[in-house]
């Protein structure tokens, strides 16, 4: 006598299981292959902030005021040298002590050489000490006829300095009678804040040469 076919709750479990794997398989595939696609998603999200940030960043390096090209350097010029020595010459025949002091750099060395007789005195000033000097050689009376001759100039191959050298003659007026006074100076130019600026000041003083 043949068995009855089994009801629905009598079917063996294995007839539920393979369904139940390919299920699984399947879930197992979507998931794996949706976290491959979030995870690309997510790294091209990344590249792109990265790429986004970096332009950015450039951009704003480049528009940025404080990057601005450095300005071309100055160099001495005899042109330049020779508006120096009017401005000078000029400051002196107005016995304007500032002006003299603005065409002398502040850390100037001035060396003032001092002839009485046959002793010479040499005294190093600075340019605070220079200022006295000058406004006490300016007080005294002259005929107000400073000249610069023999002029010479001598520009460094690198145009960054240049050497002054030139006589000076000035008639000073005391007790009823002139004096003569001839002497020499040599300047050491160089630039400074972009202008020309004497930066070394040796002077020379015979004394009366009547």
């Amino acid at each position: 006598m043949e068995n009855p076919s089994p009801t629905s709750n009598q079917r063996p479990s294995t007839g539920y299981v393979h369904p139940i794997a390919i299920g699984l398989g399947i879930a197992v595939v979507v998931t794996t292959i949706g976290y491959a696609l979030l995870s690309g998603h997510g790294l091209s999200t990344r590249l792109f902030t990265i790429n986004s940030t970096t332009t950015t960043q450039a951009n704003a390096v480049s528009s940025d005021p404080s990057s601005k090209p450095s300005k071309p350097e100055i160099y001495l010029t005899r042109e330049s040298i020779d508006l120096l020595l009017d401005a000078l010459d000029q400051a002196i025949r107005r016995k304007d002590v500032d002006g003299v002091l603005r065409l002398i750099a502040p850390d100037a060395t001035i060396t003032i050489h001092m002839k009485q007789g046959a002793q010479q005195q040499i005294a190093t000033l600075t340019r605070e000490e220079y200022r006295k000097t000058l406004a006490m050689e300016f007080a005294f009376p002259s005929a107000n006829d400073f000249a610069r001759v023999s002029t010479t100039v001598s520009l460094a191959s690198d145009e960054r300095s240049a050497k002054v050298s030139f006589k000076s003659i000035e008639t000073l007026r005391q007790a009823h009678r002139e004096i003569k006074i001839e002497g020499e100076e040599t300047l050491v130019l160089k630039i400074r804040d972009d202008k020309p600026v004497i930066t070394s000041l040796e002077q020379v003083v015979p004394g009366d040469s009547t």
